[in-house]
């Protein structure tokens, strides 16, 4: 059986040295065991580890640069340069999970026309099992396995490749991404109802002929009787879902019955701990890193005054608080962000 080398190496943009190895990407393990010889399944794994490399490259490039940092000159650098994004570790987390999902590789080989070529085994055949999105996902990884062998794991042609097949400019740019990374309200319910055992949140879709707008019912249901349903209104499926996801994640909240996340992680503020509370938040990746500045005053008798001002990325709130020890203006401080995040009224410190 033949692919068509010279097409798929113009579509991906790689021409190998080694064509014998993008033979093998393409090959299942049932037909290597009904005829003999080797299969892309360690081409898949190695793929699997090459493609997250290349995928956090290919976000470090469009939301991150190396930048000089005068605010770090403590360090007595001549000329510091840092490397600054415009994200937190949460969020590109969440970008990662997107871009490498079984979905968005599925559909990527879907684009390409590759699943096609597959070279399977009898059952592999008579099952159609190239309409599989897992199948698909695989070859996708398989054929990165591929490149990654044959130019001996060069990164910058590595990710040349899988900037090609996913089209990443394009998937930024799609309402699908927009509407599942602005708020994650998606994502955070679908979470939700996974733990509480009911399952995903059914969406379906109803087109609003006035003005060609969608609206979304989302409906929750449980064994244990729990039933939630609400409507939301967009002009893409993706726009309603999102909508619909926020309205109904935020009443859940308000109701109770989904805890803060943030609190759910941590407890309540306390002010002894918060320091270490708000660190907990960055280690389970719900914040991004914290980041602490100090400024020390004298007071009119001549005694130290310190101010610790605190900044989350992706919050615009920024906290300062003053203290006579610098370390309670960092818990106060601390405190201060903790309580505004979990949406609660200050209380005494230290209770």
């Amino acid at each position: 059986m033949a692919i068509d080398i010279e097409n798929i190496e113009h579509t991906i943009g790689y021409t190998f040295e080694n064509k014998d190895l993008l033979k093998q990407a393409f090959v299942r393990r049932s037909y290597s065991e009904e005829y003999g010889g080797q299969n892309n399944e360690v081409l898949e794994f190695i793929g699997d580890k090459a493609l997250d490399l290349a995928v956090v490259r290919l976000m470090m490039l469009r939301f991150g640069e190396i930048t000089e940092d005068k605010e770090l000159s403590e360090f007595k650098l001549t000329s510091p340069k840092y490397f600054k994004t415009k994200l937190g570790e949460g969020k590109f987390t969440d970008i990662k999970k997107l871009l490498v999902q079984k979905k968005t590789l599925s559909k990527c080989i879907d684009r390409l026309g590759f699943h096609k070529q597959l070279i399977m085994g009898k059952g592999d055949i008579e099952q159609g099992v190239e309409n599989q999105d897992s199948v698909k996902e695989d070859l996708f990884e398989a054929i990165i396995g591929a490149i990654a062998l044959d130019c001996d794991f060069n990164m910058r042609q590595i990710s040349y490749v899988v900037d090609a097949m996913l089209d990443v400019l394009a998937f930024f740019k799609n309402e699908d991404f927009n509407a599942n990374y602005d708020g994650n309200y998606v994502s955070w319910l679908q979470e939700w109802t996974q733990s509480q055992g009911y399952g995903l949140p059914n969406y379906t879709y109803t087109l609003n002929t006035d003005d060609n707008s969608f609206t979304c019912r989302l409906t929750i249901t449980g064994k244990d009787g729990f039933r939630h349903f609400e409507l939301g209104d967009g002009f893409s499926h993706a726009k309603a879902r999102a909508v619909v996801a926020y309205k109904t994640f935020i009443y859940l909240r308000e109701q109770g019955i989904i805890k803060n996340r943030f609190e759910d992680a941590v407890g309540k503020p306390y002010f002894e701990e918060s320091i270490r509370q708000l660190n907990e938040l960055y280690q389970k990746r719900l914040i991004a890193k914290p980041e602490y500045s100090f400024n020390e005053e004298h007071d009119e008798n001549g005694d130290s005054i310190w101010f610790c001002t605190l900044t989350v990325e992706g919050f615009e709130k920024k906290v300062e608080e003053g203290s006579n020890s610098k370390k309670d203006a960092q818990r106060f401080a601390a405190y201060n962000f903790l309580c505004y995040i979990m949406g609660i009224e200050e209380e005494l410190k230290g209770n």
